[in-house]
């Protein structure tokens, strides 16, 4: 009896340690990148999917459930399915929502064309805040130009003013297929960003080594006009 409570724990143990805490929010979501896939809300009509939270004892209790909801034909960004669940980045038209849904209300796309040049060059920035990522293409036999600025605000100091730090990166990188890597140098205190294009957004994540304190890349950028 004894050995058959160990070996159900163990295997028990990936879907736990897969739903941990505070592990599909705003902050978190972009170290997918790299996995993250496009998909659709499938649900009846009038049915609301609400998101539900990833404080301790979600998504599964009845606590998680919020109040922001989606519909069916709803398109998302999806970073990762585990034990019926999928966390998800909706944007909306002023901000983005972040949670779990129930992994049965989603259809992934299919995997798409390989992203062109076109599809990477331009200015992208979140939704909120003031990061900021241009690409370009230097010529048709040339690797992305890619620049970074990303700006973090905190409190007031002593003297009253406000506390804000400063992040930047730059570099030159091949795509290979929907993910671009780029990085400073081969030290592992060099800054390293990887963005993955996914459908019209980028999801960007760094080794937390490009700027001052709190100074992160971390988000999912849109194209600007």
């Amino acid at each position: 009896m004894r050995f058959a409570t160990l070996l159900w724990c163990v295997l028990l143990a990936p879907s736990v340690q897969a739903l941990e805490a505070y592990s599909c929010r705003n902050g978190f979501f972009p170290a997918f990148a790299g996995q993250v896939r496009h998909a659709e809300i499938t649900a009846d009509a009038g049915e609301r999917v609400h998101f539900r939270d990833d404080a301790a004892g979600c998504p599964d209790n009845a606590s998680c459930v919020q109040k922001a909801y989606l519909i069916d034909g709803d398109r998302l960004l999806l970073g990762k399915q585990t034990a019926g669940w999928a966390c998800v980045w909706y944007f909306a038209e002023k901000r983005e929502f972040v949670g779990w849904l129930p992994a049965r209300n989603l259809t992934v796309d299919p995997p798409p064309p390989k992203p062109t040049a076109d599809d990477w060059t331009g200015r992208w920035e979140p939704i909120t805040g003031g990061n900021t990522i241009a690409i370009a293409k230097p010529s048709p036999d040339e690797p992305l130009a890619v620049e970074g600025q990303a700006i973090w605000q905190g409190g007031l100091n002593g003297f009253g003013e406000r506390v804000v730090h400063l992040g930047a990166f730059s570099g030159r990188a091949w795509p290979a297929g929907d993910l671009l890597q780029v990085a400073e140098g081969d030290g592992d205190y060099d800054c390293s960003v990887t963005l993955q294009y996914v459908t019209g957004n980028l999801v960007v994540t760094d080794n937390s080594h490009c700027g001052g304190m709190n100074v992160r890349f971390d988000d999912v950028y849109r194209k600007t006009p």
